[in-house]
């Protein structure tokens, strides 16, 4: 299957009652492992970058493997940029191969948000490459993005079509009371808040901070028909407690190889579950 923007992506998950997982990368192993899994699993995947890891694998690179990778996975593969927050990063992931990016303008007021996000929205459309906005502020810790409690601000249901009108996005991530980072046993989601921007919507609708979710939450997340769902903390720690793990059973091996295949194997594995969870599997097609 080729490399693909979003677009018919999330809108067949709409229609079709999915999610398509957005899963973030820390390198080429994990690269690997996300798209291994999107193939296993027959199911349309979303690969995403964040600014850190575009800095730190170049712009050249990352788009010449993951296109290299998709024409060999048998399924639909996109290439977003998570949280771009950095104007040069954004344009040199339109320019360098990136098939979607994500603008985040959610610490600025409205207007300034819809400024910033139209911008992107232009430039990208012009290169073939789809745009997710994001309007509200959703909360957490996930590298360079870091909101507190105060600054939290829950999406307005009244502003969700305005939003994409006067911006032009492919699809959007609403502030409903998930966050980056783990959970605590004390958080709150807004399923009502849902339930309306569901309603009033017909464009493809995101949830950022989905790792470590009670199954019961992520199960109630996915019957109101998100487009698309993101796990980045949870791939990160299974990729760094794999590799303390055969450390630990292995003290005397000096293979590399080795270590690096059973670290793929352990985040393969959880993409898996969670294209089950997502009812993606068997769910590829352009």
């Amino acid at each position: 299957m080729p490399y693909v923007n979003t677009k018919e992506m999330l809108i067949s998950a709409r229609e079709g009652k999915y999610v398509v997982g957005g899963f973030n990368i820390v390198n080429h192993t994990s690269l690997v492992a996300v798209i291994e899994a999107a193939s296993k699993k027959n199911s349309p995947v979303i690969v995403q970058t964040s600014q850190k890891t575009v800095v730190e694998m170049g712009y050249n690179i990352l788009p010449a493997v993951i296109k290299e990778l998709a024409e060999q996975s048998g399924v639909p593969v996109a290439m977003i940029l998570d949280h771009g927050t950095d104007p040069d990063i954004i344009d040199n992931c339109i320019k360098s191969g990136w098939s979607s990016v994500m603008v985040d303008g959610s610490s600025y007021p409205y207007e300034k948000n819809i400024e910033i996000t139209k911008r992107v929205v232009d430039a990208a459309h012009k290169k073939g490459v789809t745009v997710e906005g994001e309007l509200g502020h959703i909360g957490g810790k996930e590298e360079h993005i870091n909101v507190d409690e105060k600054s939290i601000l829950l999406t307005d249901p009244d502003k969700v079509n305005d939003f994409a009108q006067k911006t032009g996005i492919d699809s959007l991530a609403v502030a409903i009371g998930t966050k980056h980072g783990f959970y605590d046993s004390h958080y709150e989601l807004d399923f009502n808040r849902l339930g309306r921007i569901m309603d009033v919507t017909d464009f493809p609708i995101v949830i950022h901070g989905c790792s470590g979710l009670a199954e019961k939450d992520l199960a109630r997340l996915i019957s109101f028909g998100p487009s698309k769902m993101n796990i980045s903390t949870e791939i990160k720690h299974v990729y760094i407690d794999s590799c303390k793990k055969y450390i630990d059973q292995h003290p005397d091996e000096y293979e590399p190889v080795k270590k690096i295949s059973y670290v793929k194997d352990r985040v393969k594995e959880l993409v898996e579950k969670y294209m089950d969870i997502f009812k993606s599997s068997g769910k590829a097609k352009i």
